[in-house]
């Protein structure tokens, strides 16, 4: 059965949102935001966060590829999958890591130099590279940790290839998937 591209962007988004809780619902609590008060007490769950959020984009790669009517593509390394969209699509998400990536740059300066490391390269080839297998390395975290200058840092990609997708389908923002269905999507509201 191929997957049709708004079904990938459905299962997409509902790990994409997920790593986002993972985030922000422990670190708002701890910050005293009254509306996240059910996460008090919870850990630091970034291995867990940044799992759900390389499979998101591993996901949004596979929407861009059969939304380019290739067929569906195995496999969870970020630079193959990346390779495998067409040429517009490339473009744009390399457009919007560039525009976006400052945050990503501050925070690994700030971090590399607190450990008196020089910063790696910033550049959309070596973050993709960097990133390429975070989904398997953070799944198996305990057994062989995260080599140097690997891991996670593609949050801009991530968001990137989201907004191409949502930029050409506006109206999939809204569809979920509905319980107990097969491939059924409703209209959130």
């Amino acid at each position: 059965m191929r997957a049709k591209p708004l079904e990938i962007f459905v299962i997409a988004e509902q790990f994409y949102w997920a790593g986002e809780m993972l985030v922000r619902v422990p670190y708002e609590a701890a910050a005293g935001n009254p509306y996240y008060m059910i996460g008090r007490g919870l850990p630091n769950m970034q291995a867990a966060a940044i799992a759900c959020r390389a499979f998101s984009l591993e996901l949004y790669f596979k929407c861009l590829i059969r939304i380019g009517r290739k067929p569906p593509t195995w496999g969870h390394n970020l630079v193959d999958l990346f390779n495998a969209i067409g040429v517009r699509p490339q473009a744009a998400i390399k457009r919007y890591f560039r525009q976006n990536i400052q945050e990503v740059r501050a925070y690994l300066e700030r971090e590399y130099g607190a450990r008196g490391r020089p910063t790696p390269k910033i550049d959309f080839d070596d973050t993709l590279s960097g990133s390429k297998d975070a989904f398997q390395m953070m799944r198996y975290l305990y057994e062989k940790g995260i080599p140097p200058n690997t891991g996670w840092m593609a949050d801009p990609i991530l968001d990137g290839a989201r907004q191409v997708i949502l930029d050409k389908h506006p109206d999939w923002k809204d569809l979920r998937q509905t319980p107990f269905a097969e491939s059924i999507l409703r209209s959130r509201g």
